[in-house]
Order: structure tokens, then C-alpha cells, then sequence
């Protein structure tokens, strides 16, 4: 192993950026053997950057949460903190601060009538000092403890409620101890090994990469104590520098002990451009020598092989992304929007692949609106399994509009290569100009990427224009999905600009460079649907190499399925797998299949609308028995990664208790499941393997914590045309502590998303700034999911088709509007806010327009689209169509009833300068119809040059501040003074 190369530094922070719909973070879906250090955030919107730390360093953590009611000893000790408190000083040595002897004269003074009350005063005190010991003696502390928590059961909306414990000793939910990660739930780093990879010398599989302690990069074995350090020191030298890794990317078709003609890589100098795509330096890592080379342009190669050339760093040019081959024996890479491949087996040969990259032309590599709204990855090539062929797209954006960025406080430097740019002017570390950049980025009715196909053939070095029958989608079509089904046949997902009419076309590389259509459906028609990001297929492999059959997720009685096809050129599939009339398989899910055992396994909210457990198909029997592999009768949302064939599985339970990471060798459960004679216990299985993420750091933390109380309800808010139920997801949180009966009424804080398709109520376990708003607040916090969010089905997002901004606020009123009236006897009416981010920030504002001041009092909306014309092309006519002649653009799809918003007692409005997603032009277009009406009843804030995730200077903390105070002025009433 290649040990002693780096020494050990802190890990790196990734930084979760924000988009219109939620997405799952699928971490399967990275490369096997490739792993970076993770962001402790779990990419909702309303997360905030917290610390992560190693198990270790738990003791390092101190709890000084309690206050003085941990010494009840004496009523004089209490006095004197009031009393600080009131004059705001400070209390350090108690015999000579003056504080203390102001205290203690009111107990000691020199009246004697005062004497005699404080004597009767001690004696009382000896007393219950004495009744104390008594009571002690015949309860146990916790008994004790347990009288003076709170209510632990009530009743809101008519519903009994049991209540989290209250202790208080303990303090409740903080931001700066949310910051400070102390509720964080830890994910371990783990990517499975393919066979290839596993080390020769030691037996048996389910071997994954790792991070170790101080950024160690590790090699370890499911069920045995084989750990492996490959890397134990992240930092290495090249020419006059040293250079930092970031990740580590095993050569996926050789063993990771092997070290003659063997080569890894390594990134360093990371610099992100959009959600996925970024800028690094790549290095070509030989085990043998301990080597690093940077992977460089032919025009920079000649240079690094110089030895009379001694280059400086700046000299090595950022990648936009390199990539092993199937077999390792290749590398892909790209720069200036170019490919680039190189031979490994060939004295590292170079071949440039395309020569036509421009800022108009991207060979390979997503654009913005590719990476963002249809591929989710910065890549656009595909090999072929025998690594034969490579396909690789190209995007002509050269009549796509360009918008323009302006970055006024960050350096050339910190731009980076994102965009073009233009001159800079310094002056003493200051632009005298802004930085102009511009990106390509179509909005509705405008011209979308164009793109192109084409087949390389390694052997003949040749790239060839693939012939692409548009007939059906147009020339303006979108690439949904491509995948190789087998050595032969190169399956594609195309549809139509508006993503209406999906079609399954075909590529026999060796027959011809036509590209066939295979099928057509308007999913309009089909389900009053649209087609969005594509998840992969799972491949049944029947071992001849050709003509594999495959299983897709279709709409069936539309609910999404799975199904069986035959072949790559099977016009229709010829078996559904699963009988799920009443619930989904979840859209985002893998589908993995294990050749060994014959199983298929899926996501699904089999349970629940909310919950989303991990189900299998046994396709040996011969009705395609469904099997539990989460207990389906539990409460529980589960996240998943298999290792390529399916036999190692990465669970982590997201909720709603306390997540918990388990590697399960799958083995073992199949061994139950041949087994009659037992009584299937597969939870039981699962259970029994060691927790992996550090539960004891978050539960330890937990234990001092007077957390709120989180409730999961169905409401019914309408009918169908059937007259079946229409149903809405909520979550409800209670403060600590809650009493419905106290004096004082509870204002409330709603949260919503909204986005079609979206989920943002779930069974997982998160404390968030939901939660510290409950608990700083003492607040009520509900989270609404309305009609046209994900779930529930295709008849329950159709309600999104054409009509987005219609029924968000329509639900979301007349759901607060009833829980306000059930629950009048202890909710404040007066005030009730609503806030949200992105989509979020539009349906906020939609709701407060609609609302007109009647249920909400305030709201808060962070980087909100306020007119969907602003908005990328993709993404909105998906839901809306085009643009032309479609008057439901103007009737809901944008901010029209502005005087509405004067009846709001006030509202804040929040956006970065430099947001390349929600273009600031969304909240000035607003901001403009505010002063045209007269409307000033808001707060506003700009954030220089942050992005759409609001990072940038300090940007984080400050927009959550700015939220919470904000929110703390309105219920505490200093803005009633602005009406």
C-alpha cells in the first residue's frame, strides 16, 4: 500500500448548493472507489453549516447548558443571578462583588423585623430540607426528576398528543449549538468496491473505501477487522509546491494491491462551478513509485516533460472532470469544453477526442441548465462495457441567451474559472468594476440547447455524427437518459422541449449510426404528467453479453412502477413486477440487481406517503413475491447504496428516530429467506450489524437537550372528482415544554416548499432551523406539503400540471386557517408568518398574495422566483408548457395582486447578488411593483456576490440570524408601530 505519501490535515468542507425541486442525495451514484469529504449538511434548504468532529472528540464538547436550578440549595444563589441579569452585570467572585452584598443586605440587613421573617424563612427551609431527605429516600432520581418535567400528554386539534420530555435542567434547541453540529445525525463515508478492486492477498468480498482519522483515506472489510490504510497523509510535493488531496479515486479495473501498471487518481485545488460541475487539478497516482503527474492538456504536456522546465503552479490548468474507463486501462477529461482520452496502456498517449469546444459548445460536459435540471452530473459520455465504444453529447448553446453576473467583493481568484470573464481593475485590493461573467441560460419560449451525438470508436480513433430521427420531439429535444444495456445496444430517454412526449430510442453501434426510435407516449395524455430526471436502469445480465433485458420504472393506474423489458428493443415491457395500486415506487430510487440470489431492490412508500423503506423482488418465483427488507410496518425513511452486484448493502435510517448507518452483507438475509424451517426475522438480521456513524456523539448530545415535539398528520383538504379523499402531508412541532393551557398563546411559523414533485415532509430525523425557531421561539412550526408535491401519486401531482402558484396557497391557507380556528383557545392568531427559500420563496409569496393578511401577518421569502418567465426554460415548461399564448403564466405563475401584500403587517425579503439559479432580477422585478403600488411594509437584504445557496462572507450564518431576529421582532410585536 502507498503509505507515508501525505501528512495529515483537516477535512475539507463541501458546500451543498440549493435547487427548484428536492432531490435525494443518492450517493450511490458516485464512482466506485471515489470519495470526498461529505458537508455535514443534507441539502434542505433550511439546513445550516455545522462542525463535524470524530467520535473522539465527544468529551471535547462541554455542556453548559444547565442553569441554576441544577443547585437548589440555596434561594440566595437564584437571587443574585436575577439580580445580575436585571442590572447586567456580571457575577465572578462572589465575597467581594457588589452585586452579592446588595443581595445579601436584603436577607441580613439591620431591620429586625426583616431577621425574624428570614429566621422563619431558614427554618421553613430545614423542614423541607428534611421532608426532602424523606421523599428521596422512598424515590429513585429519576422519579424525582420526572415530577418536575413538563406535560407529557395534550391535546391539539382534537388529536392526543404525548409530548418529548421536558427537563429543566437542560436547555433547549440553539443556533449556536446547531451551528456548533451537536444535533448533527453522521454519515460515514463508504464506497463499495467493485471485484476488481478487492486486495488479492486477503479472502472474500464486501470490501469499501473509507476516511480515516486526520483525513486518511482507507481500505476495510464488512464482518472482519481488515482495515487498510492506503493513503496516511493527504498533502504531497510536486516541483516547488505541495498539494493538498481532496479525493481519491481507485482504478476500477485492477486490484488495489497491485502496484505494476496500475494507476490511480487524486484531485486538488477544487473550485466549484455549478451544482455538480467543478474546476480541479486531477493527478495520475503510480502505487509503484509514489509518483504524482498532474493530468494536463497536450499543450502543457510537452512542457511538464521538459526537465530543462521548471513550472510554477499557476502554470497546471484546471480539468473540468477526469474519469477512469470501465476497465481502467483509459482516462477521460475534459478542458475548454473539449475531450480529451488517455491511454494507459499506451506510454499515457493522449488523443484528443473533440476539437470544437467554445463557450457556445460543450462536448461531454453538462451546461448550466443540463447540469441543473436534467442530467444532475457535469458529464455527458458513456463507455461501452468492453470499453469499445465511447458516446459522448454535444450541446451547441450558441443561440441559447447569455445572463449576466456581476460579482462586485470577490477577486478573480475566487471566481475562478466559473465563467468568461472579463478585464479586472484593482486598486488597492478593491475592483474599481464589477467582474462581468455570463452564463448560458435559457428561459421559457426561448432558445434551448441543441444537441448532437456521437460515437468514438477507440480502436480507429474516429468520432462519427450519429443520424437522429426527430420527429416527435423536435429539434430542440432533451437528453434525458442514456445507458449502455449491453456491448451492443445503447439505449436513450428523449422528449419534446415541454418534456410531454417521451420516446425510447436505440443505437446498434454495430449495425449502423441511425438511431432508431423504439416508442412514444405523450405522458400528458397518458397520466396528465411530465418527465423529469431519469434514475438508472437496472441491467438483468443473462450472461451472452447481448440483447440483456432491463427494468424500467413506468406509470401503471398512475402510480410509478417497476417493469420488466426483454430487450434493449422491446417496444413495451412484458411483465409488471409490482402490484402497487396504492403507493409508489419512490421515482428517485435505485433499482439494483443481484445476479447471485436473482433479486431485485427498490425504495418504496409502501408504509406510507411519508415513509420510504427498502423493498425486493424475488424474479425467481413466479409471481414476483414482494419482500420487506426495512420492516414495513415501522415508521421509517431509509437512504440506500449497494455495491455493483448487489450483495453489500449501506443503509441509513434517516428517521424519524435517531438515524443509525448499518453495512449489511445481503447474504445473510438471503440465507433466512432460503430457509423455511426459520421465522423470517430480516429487521432482526439488519439490526444485529454495529452502528457505523457515530450515534453515541448525536444521542450524548441528545440526552442534554429538551427537544420539541415533531407530529406527522394526514389532513384532508379537498375531494377528488371521484370523491375520494384529497389528502396533504403536514408536520407539526410543538416547543418544549408545551402546555395548551397556559396563559399565554403560541404564535406559529409555517414552512413550505411546494415545488412539483418535491418532499419536504418526511419521517426523517432533523433538527433544523424549524426546530430552533420552536425552541428559541416558543413557538408552533408547521411544515405543509400542498397538492402537486411528491408521494402521493400521479393524480396527486397532476394538480401541478399547468397551475403552479394556484394550489400551493390555496392549501396552505385554508389548512392554518382550520388549525388556527381548532386550536383558537391557545394559538395567537395575531401571529402567524410563513416563510420558504427558492420555490419556497415563490410559494411564500403566492400564499401571502392570495392570504392578503387574513390568516398570515408576516412572511419571509430567501432568493424567490416572482415571475416564472425569469426562470430556466427546462424546469418551467416541464409544469407549464410554453410561454406563448398561455395566459396561465400571467393569472399564476408570478407575483400580479402586489397591494395584497400592504395588508401583511410586514415582510422580509432576502437574495444573493450572484445567484446563478434564482436570478436576483426575480426579487428587483418584485421590488419594483412594490414601489409602483406604494408597498412598504417590507425589509430587504442583498447578500454581495453569494449564489443561490447564500454561502459567501459569512452569508450562511447571517441569513439565518437575520431570519430568527426577524421573526423574534414580529411575534414580540415591533412591527405593528409600521402598519
Amino acid at each position: 500500500m502507498f503509505k507515508g505519501l501525505f501528512k495529515s490535515q483537516a477535512e475539507s468542507q463541501s458546500t451543498n448548493e440549493y435547487e427548484m425541486v428536492n432531490q435525494a442525495e443518492n450517493q450511490s451514484s458516485s464512482q466506485s472507489g471515489s470519495i470526498s469529504t461529505p458537508s455535514p449538511n443534507n441539502g434542505s434548504e433550511e439546513n445550516v453549516y455545522s462542525t463535524n468532529y470524530d467520535e473522539e472528540d465527544e468529551d471535547n464538547f462541554n455542556d453548559s447548558s444547565r442553569d441554576s436550578t441544577d443547585s437548589q440549595s440555596s434561594k440566595i444563589f437564584n437571587d443574585i443571578g436575577t439580580y445580575a441579569m436585571k442590572h447586567d452585570e456580571e457575577v465572578d467572585d462572589f465575597n467581594n462583588n457588589p452585586v452579592f452584598q446588595a443581595v445579601l443586605q436584603k436577607y441580613n440587613g439591620t431591620d429586625i423585623l426583616a431577621k425574624r421573617i428570614f429566621a422563619v424563612f431558614g427554618s421553613m427551609v430545614l423542614l423541607l430540607w428534611i421532608i426532602g431527605i424523606i421523599v428521596y429516600s422512598r424515590h429513585t432520581v429519576t422519579q424525582i426528576i420526572g415530577d418536575l418535567k413538563g406535560h407529557t400528554n395534550v391535546q391539539v386539534s382534537g388529536q392526543n398528543i404525548t409530548l418529548n420530555a421536558y427537563d429543566p435542567n437542560f436547555s433547549n434547541v440553539t443556533m449556536d449549538k446547531y451551528r456548533n453540529g451537536n444535533y448533527y445525525a453522521y454519515r460515514t463515508d463508504v464506497r463499495w468496491l467493485n471485484i476488481n478492486q478487492y486486495p488479492q492477498s486477503h479472502p472474500g468480498g464486501g470490501y469499501y473505501l473509507s476516511r480515516g482519522p486526520s483525513s486518511t483515506f482507507v481500505i476495510k472489510q464488512l464482518d472482519t477487522d481488515y482495515s487498510e490504510t492506503v493513503i496516511d497523509d493527504n498533502k504531497f510535493a510536486y516541483r516547488n509546491d505541495f498539494f493538498e488531496i481532496e479525493d481519491f479515486i481507485i482504478n476500477p479495473g485492477h486490484s488495489i494491491e497491485q502496484l505494476n501498471n496500475n494507476y490511480h487518481m487524486v484531485t486538488s485545488d477544487k473550485v466549484t462551478q455549478w451544482r455538480h460541475s467543478s474546476f480541479a487539478l486531477y493527478w495520475l497516482l503510480n502505487p509503484m513509485t509514489g509518483e504524482f503527474t498532474p493530468i494536463q492538456p497536450p499543450k502543457n504536456e510537452k512542457k511538464l516533460k521538459d526537465p530543462n522546465n521548471i513550472l510554477k503552479e499557476e502554470v497546471l490548468d484546471k480539468l473540468h472532470f477526469a474519469q477512469f474507463s470501465p476497465k481502467g486501462d483509459y482516462i477521460v477529461y475534459g478542458f475548454d469544453h473539449d475531450l480529451y482520452l488517455i491511454d494507459l496502456n499506451n506510454n499515457m498517449e493522449t488523443t484528443q477526442i473533440t476539437n470544437t469546444g467554445s463557450p457556445n459548445i460543450f462536448n461531454g460536459k453538462s451546461d448550466w441548465v443540463y447540469e441543473e435540471e436534467v442530467f444532475a452530473t457535469d458529464k455527458l459520455f458513456w463507455w461501452s462495457p468492453d470499453e469499445s465504444h465511447l458516446i459522448f453529447a454535444s450541446l451547441n448553446d450558441t443561440y441559447v441567451e447569455s445572463y449576466e453576473l456581476d460579482y462586485y467583493v470577490k477577486d478573480r481568484v475566487e471566481v475562478g474559472t466559473q465563467y468568461k470573464e472579463s478585464d479586472e481593475h484593482m486598486y488597492e485590493g478593491v475592483n474599481q468594476y464589477p467582474i462581468k461573467t455570463s452564463i448560458k441560460y435559457p428561459k421559457p419560449g426561448t432558445a434551448n440547447p441543441i444537441v448532437s451525438l456521437y460515437k468514438y470508436t477507440i480502436s480507429e480513433k474516429l468520432s462519427v455524427k450519429l443520424t437522429n430521427n426527430n420527429k416527435n420531439v423536435g429539434e430542440d429535444f432533451i437528453l434525458y437518459d442514456a445507458v449502455w444495456v449491453d456491448n451492443e445496444n445503447f439505449l436513450m430517454k428523449q422528449t419534446d422541449r415541454t418534456s410531454t412526449i417521451l420516446t425510447k430510442k436505440l443505437l446498434q453501434v454495430h449495425k449502423s449510426n441511425e438511431i432508431i426510435e423504439v416508442n412514444s407516449i405523450n405522458v400528458a395524455d397518458a397520466y396528465n404528467g411530465w418527465v423529469e430526471k431519469q434514475y438508472p436502469i437496472a441491467i438483468i445480465n443473462n450472461g451472452d453479453g447481448n440483447e440483456n433485458k432491463y427494468i424500467d420504472k413506468v406509470v401503471v393506474n398512475g402510480r410509478t412502477t417497476l417493469a420488466l423489458f426483454d430487450s434493449a428493443s422491446s417496444k413495451e415491457y412484458s411483465k409488471v413486477l409490482v402490484n402497487n395500486d396504492n403507493w409508489d415506487v419512490l421515482p428517485a430510487s435505485p433499482v439494483v440487481y443481484d445476479k447471485q440470489e436473482n433479486y431485485v431492490y427498490f425504495l418504496s412508500t409502501i408504509k406510507s406517503s411519508m415513509d420510504a423503506h427498502l423493498s425486493a423482488i424475488d424474479m425467481a418465483n413466479a409471481d414476483y413475491k414482494l419482500i420487506s427488507i426495512t420492516n414495513h410496518d415501522e415508521d421509517g425513511s431509509y437512504d440506500v447504496s449497494f455495491s455493483e452486484d448487489g450483495q453489500y448493502l449501506n443503509l441509513y435510517y434517516k428517521g424519524p428516530l435517531q438515524p443509525w448507518q448499518r453495512l449489511v452483507n445481503m447474504g445473510k438475509i438471503h440465507d433466512i429467506l432460503k430457509d423455511e424451517s426459520v421465522d423470517s426475522n430480516i429487521d432482526a438480521v439488519i439490526k444485529s450489524e454495529p452502528i457505523i456513524n457515530h450515534f453515541s456523539v448525536t444521542s450524548n448530545h441528545l440526552n442534554k437537550v429538551n427537544l420539541p415535539t415533531k407530529i406527522y398528520k394526514t389532513i384532508q383538504i379537498g375531494k377528488y372528482d371521484d370523491n375520494s379523499p384529497i389528502n396533504i402531508n403536514v408536520i407539526e412541532i410543538l416547543p418544549p415544554n408545551f402546555n395548551p393551557e397556559r396563559s399565554g398563546k403560541y404564535p406559529i411559523l409555517v414552512h413550505a416548499y411546494g415545488g412539483p414533485g418535491s418532499q419536504t415532509v418526511e419521517k426523517g430525523f432533523d433538527i433544523d432551523f424549524q426546530h430552533v425557531v420552536s425552541a428559541t421561539l416558543d413557538a408552533i412550526v408547521l411544515i405543509v406539503d400542498p397538492r402537486g408535491t411528491g408521494g402521493q401519486g400521479w393524480k396527486f401531482r397532476a394538480f401541478a400540471k399547468d397551475m403552479i402558484g394556484y394550489w400551493e396557497p390555496r392549501d396552505i391557507t385554508t389548512f392554518v386557517s382550520d388549525y388556527i380556528k381548532v386550536n383558537s383557545h391557545f394559538v395567537d392568531k395575531e401571529k402567524v408568518a410563513l416563510w420558504g427559500w427558492s420555490y419556497g420563496g415563490f410559494t411564500t409569496l403566492k400564499t401571502l398574495e392570495f392570504d392578503a393578511g387574513s390568516v398570515f401577518k408576516y412572511g419571509m421569502a430567501v432568493a424567490p422566483v416572482t415571475n416564472w418567465l425569469f426562470y430556466d426554460s427546462i424546469y418551467t415548461e416541464r409544469y407549464m408548457n410554453e410561454p406563448i399564448d398561455n395566459e396561465n403564466y400571467q393569472l399564476y405563475s408570478r407575483i400580479n395582486n402586489i397591494s395584497s401584500l400592504q395588508k401583511l403587517k410586514r415582510f422580509l425579503l432576502m437574495h444573493g447578488t450572484a445567484d446563478d439559479n434564482v436570478h436576483i432580477q426575480n426579487s428587483l422585478w418584485l421590488l419594483d411593483k412594490l414601489n409602483m403600488n406604494l408597498v412598504e411594509n417590507y425589509d430587504v437584504h442583498f447578500f454581495p456576490d453569494s449564489d443561490h445557496g447564500i454561502y459567501y462572507h459569512n452569508a450562511q450564518s447571517v441569513v439565518y440570524d437575520k431570519l430568527l431576529h426577524w421573526l423574534k421582532d414580529a411575534f414580540s410585536g415591533k412591527f405593528v408601530d409600521f402598519i
